[in-house]
């Protein structure tokens, strides 16, 4: 008798992280179930285009799907000159229907108030968007 995997990856990045994951998110609930992983998370970078596909893929194969991404944070402001420090990667996993709902409005903040420049979201954004 086998013993079920503890492992529990929680930063899969897909296809979807251009230049950053190659996994192909109809193969990842199959690699997953081979390996008797109970769960996995992909944590796209700045997106989250795959949540769906992989939900509904992982859920057929027996593995618990965790929908997570990894988005740019700007923790410090501007010095007066005008010029920032560069954005810090954090990972961020949906607990429950509301942490999804909060993914989704970070996610678009990334885009929507972007400006031309690389997708990233500020502490004050954060604040404002998920009181």
């Amino acid at each position: 008798m086998t013993e079920k995997s503890s492992f529990i990856h929680l930063r899969v990045h897909s296809e979807y992280s251009l230049l950053e994951g190659a996994v192909k998110i109809k193969s990842l609930p199959t690699l997953c179930a081979k390996m008797d992983m109970p769960a996995v998370a992909v944590t796209d970078t700045n997106n989250l285009f795959a949540a769906l596909e992989f939900s509904v893929g992982a859920s057929g194969a027996g593995v618990q799907p965790v929908i997570g991404c990894q988005m740019d944070l700007q923790y410090k402001k501007p010095d007066p000159s005008g010029k920032t420090s560069p954005a810090s990667p954090v990972v961020l996993l949906a607990q429950s229907e509301c942490g999804y709902q909060n993914l989704m409005k970070l996610n678009s903040c990334l885009y929507i108030d972007a400006n031309g420049q690389l997708p990233q979201v500020t502490l004050d954004k954060v604040n404002i968007l998920l009181r």
